[in-house]
């Protein structure tokens, strides 16, 4: 469903409470989160169907006192358990599907940072009722509630970034004090450099005009295979992406964490104006942006 909707999906996450699908990003038209988010539950109960029909074609008994896990009738164990699936994920709390649901009914009459503010407290709230029911009663419940509870906490901080930085444009956190390469320079005199500054990704210039991005992931890939003597223009990356000083810095954290890139130079024109990467955002973010 989310391919449908254009959406990457990056993979599945295996945690204690089940696969969580990682996607590029959250829908911004509240239906396509819950047509997404509700097709996950719809499966388990289209497969609980067909286990149960399957059963009554062949006679055979599906008594939840029989559910086991490594024995017993598997159909009736197949049905059971795509059955409780399907309700666990409509449970409205994240990360589960019923939350995402939860906030895409929201979202439909209020803004996404609010909806989520919402359906993050009632996630929270469910999973502190379960970690006092699981203390009594299954440890394995406790468990899961903790999941539960800091999943929920982590998708409030995640919007709450986008929310804040959608206001701020990349001029207000780029770097403008920041050194450049020459693509004739070897890796060895690079080193140099990062050993007397805090800067591990470089823009690579020729007369004045860039020519490449010198990444930090390509310089110690060069470093394993001891080659200090490799020059920046065999190893820099010749086709990057850039941004303008105007563009929102929430675009450009999407941009970065779909592309898995670790600096992005800030372009006008043709000219090179500055460098903007995650930790920049993520300190502007925290210390700067309520000086702004």
């Amino acid at each position: 469903m989310a391919k449908h909707y254009g959406i990457n999906v990056k993979d599945i996450v295996l945690l204690p409470i089940g696969g969580v699908s990682r996607m590029d990003e959250i829908p911004e038209n509240p239906k396509e989160e819950i047509n997404i988010s509700l097709v996950g539950p719809l499966v388990s109960f289209g497969l609980a169907i067909l286990f149960f029909i399957l059963a009554k074609l062949l006679n055979q008994s599906i008594s939840f006192k029989s559910l086991t896990i490594f024995r017993g009738n598997l159909i009736a164990n197949l049905f059971w358990i795509n059955s409780i699936l399907g309700l666990f994920n409509l449970i409205p709390a994240f990360p589960m599907d019923g939350g995402r649901v939860l906030r895409g009914i929201l979202a439909t009459s209020m803004d996404s940072l609010k909806a989520t503010k919402i359906a993050v407290g009632v996630g929270q709230g469910f999973a502190i009722l379960l970690f006092f029911i699981g203390i009594f009663f299954n440890w394995w419940m406790a468990l899961i509630a903790i999941f539960i509870y800091l999943g929920a906490e982590g998708e409030e901080r995640m919007m709450t970034v986008r929310a804040s930085l959608a206001k701020s444009p990349v001029r207000l956190a780029m770097l403008t004090d920041f050194h450049t390469v020459s693509p004739d320079e070897t890796i060895g005199q690079v080193l140099e450099r990062i050993c007397h500054s805090l800067q591990q990704d470089f823009p690579v210039m020729e007369k004045d005009e860039m020519v490449g991005i010198l990444t930090r992931e390509a310089i110690f890939s060069t470093l394993h295979k001891h080659e200090k003597s490799a020059w920046v223009k065999d190893i820099m990356q010749k086709d990057f992406i850039s941004t303008t000083e105007d563009a929102p810095l929430s675009d450009i954290y999407k941009t970065m964490t779909i592309h898995n890139l670790s600096m992005i130079p800030v372009m006008k024109e043709k000219k090179l104006k500055g460098m903007i990467n995650l930790e920049q955002i993520g300190k502007y973010h925290m210390i700067c942006q309520e000086e702004v």
